[in-house]
């Protein structure tokens, strides 16, 4: 994928602005229901990707995509080379029969951010930083896992070579997968920007029940999470006596149990979840004789999160030992608790509330890719509220008078952060009195 640009336009048309852009990229990978399912590196991501360079180039920005996937596109407000960066997005891929917003919304905000600097730029606005929009690559890790898989990439987390070996359940790579829909890009990615943003739904109920427009994210929950093989013997159903059975769903079924029972030790302070199960040969007549699943543990407790994470590596050994089948674990990873910079969280409060919208700091228990960048620059997280709190559902809702406050708020911010050299420091800077402090309540489950 080779750098593009076009002369900027720009238009504030049904087609152009953030509700029409949700319209138009849901038709991509819609269902029945009225969700999508775009899976990372379908052909239904790449018509995302397809119309997100599009729209880019239409608004003025040179697009590049580097060697995972990862989509940018750098807005030249500064007009001088090697100027700061203020960079926002969030993820186009999505979960099976899932929602249009999550992920979107941050995509096309930050689209549209861009869209609207340009157009004060060309009105003579100074800046002395350049906004870019950014679609990053798996974040869902519906299909490739580990989740944040190109966040994680450009963070440094892995290195590219990682990311491009996954492979779904199908023993495609990602690297591979991106070849088909020709998004395997060449361009070297930007520098770490000054500043990072991220606009998305909530995903839980928190907001709309605490009568909040805009949720600071100030922390987020940790998390365990686990890919474990258990291995038995294949045999026939019908006349394989009992004992003499190794049956690894059974193993499984016990893991999935245990794993329930292990939340209710530490009842709103621990969520777990298997969410995913692949058997083998997966016959009714055929006892399992192999079953990999995905175990997860989070917690905003680190000592909860810690002797949560005991219990369940005891969990799967002693699930294994019960049915009589093998134990593998394939991956085990964790994300550590950490909290957001407090100076992106005050400008996001500033320019929320000098709005009008009443805010609240607030804990995030999904992950999201702005976690990925965390140490590498300041960064801040914004939520809007959720209707009834439903997430990975075709359900799921945001009402538009808040998909508007949220747009607005992170236009706000950027603009500010665009003008401020990217220290949200500098960006704060105005008259008006300083944010309130609010409660921090915890934020969505995934």
């Amino acid at each position: 994928m080779t750098s593009r640009s076009s002369q900027p336009e720009g238009r504030s048309d049904g087609g152009h602005d953030i509700h029409g852009l949700l319209d138009r990229f849901a038709r991509l990978g819609a269902t029945p229901g009225g969700g999508i399912t775009r899976l990372c590196a379908s052909p239904a991501d790449g018509e995302a990707r397809d119309l997100f360079a599009a729209l880019l180039g239409e608004a003025g920005a040179i697009v590049t995509t580097d060697g995972v996937g990862n989509q940018f596109g750098r807005f030249p407000l500064a007009g001088v080379e090697g100027a700061p960066l203020v960079m926002a997005g969030s993820h186009l891929d999505s979960q099976m029969r899932a929602g249009r917003l999550d992920g979107t919304l941050g995509v096309v905000a930050a689209l549209e951010v861009g869209r609207t600097l340009m157009g004060r730029k060309r009105d003579g606005a100074p800046f002395d930083a350049d906004f870019c929009a950014v679609n990053w690559t798996n974040e869902e890790g519906a299909r490739f896992r580990p989740s944040l898989l190109g966040s994680g990439a450009y963070a440094g987390h892995h290195d590219a070579a990682f990311a491009l070996s996954r492979r779904d359940d199908d023993g495609v790579s990602l690297g591979d997968a991106l070849e088909a829909i020709e998004y395997r890009g060449r361009d070297a990615a930007p520098a770490v920007p000054a500043c990072y943003l991220e606009l998305h739904v909530e995903q839980g109920s928190v907001l709309e029940e605490e009568g909040a427009t805009i949720g600071v994210v100030a922390r987020n929950w940790g998390a365990l999470k686990v890919e474990a093989v258990f291995e038995g013997e294949q045999a026939h159903t019908g006349p394989t006596r009992m004992d003499r059975r190794r049956d690894a769903l059974l193993a499984a079924a016990h893991a999935i149990t245990a794993a329930r029972a292990l939340a209710d030790r530490w009842p709103g302070r621990l969520h777990t979840s298997v969410g995913r199960l692949l058997v083998e040969p997966n016959s009714p007549n055929v006892v399992p004789a192999r079953v990999a699943l995905s175990l997860e543990v989070r917690s905003a407790d680190d000592a909860v999160l810690a002797e949560a994470g005991r219990f369940a590596d005891a969990l799967l050994a002693t699930a294994a030992a019960e049915a009589g089948v093998g134990l593998t674990i394939a991956t085990r990873s964790e994300r550590p608790i950490r909290s957001l910079p407090q100076a992106v969280g005050d400008l996001v409060s500033f320019c929320a509330e000098t709005s009008g919208h009443r805010t609240l700091r607030m804990d995030t228990v999904a992950g999201h890719d702005a976690l990925s960048l965390l140490g590498r620059c300041p960064l801040g997280l914004i939520f809007v509220p959720s209707v009834g709190g439903v997430a990975h559902n075709e359900r799921e809702a945001t009402h538009a008078a808040d998909l508007d406050a949220g747009r607005d708020v992170l236009l706000d911010a950027a603009d500010r952060l665009c003008r401020a050299g990217g220290s949200p420091e500098r960006a704060t800077r105005s008259p008006g009195s300083a944010p309130e402090r609010t409660e921090r309540r915890p934020g969505s489950a995934p």
